[in-house]
């Protein structure tokens, strides 16, 4: 990334097209308003930066559910 580029290979860029997302452009190349990326693969790709930027090491999801999930089987 230090190369300019997104994981996934696209450019970084610092601008974007009115209605798309100038921060996920500049971390990732794109947007979910790009055709073809749904919002779903902006949530992922935002989610694995995090988690690499802050490398806890954690799952990236609860292990088991909260308490109040637990409540809610009952």
């Amino acid at each position: 990334m230090a190369d300019g580029t997104a994981p996934n290979g696209r450019p970084l860029e610092h601008t974007a097209d009115i209605g798309h997302s100038r921060a996920a452009h500049r971390a990732h190349g794109f947007c979910s308003a790009c055709p073809g990326i749904e919002l779903w693969e902006e949530l992922v790709a935002w989610r694995a930066r995090e988690n690499e930027t802050h490398g806890s090491g954690l799952p990236d999801r609860a292990p088991h559910p909260s308490w109040q999930g637990e409540r809610a089987d009952d």
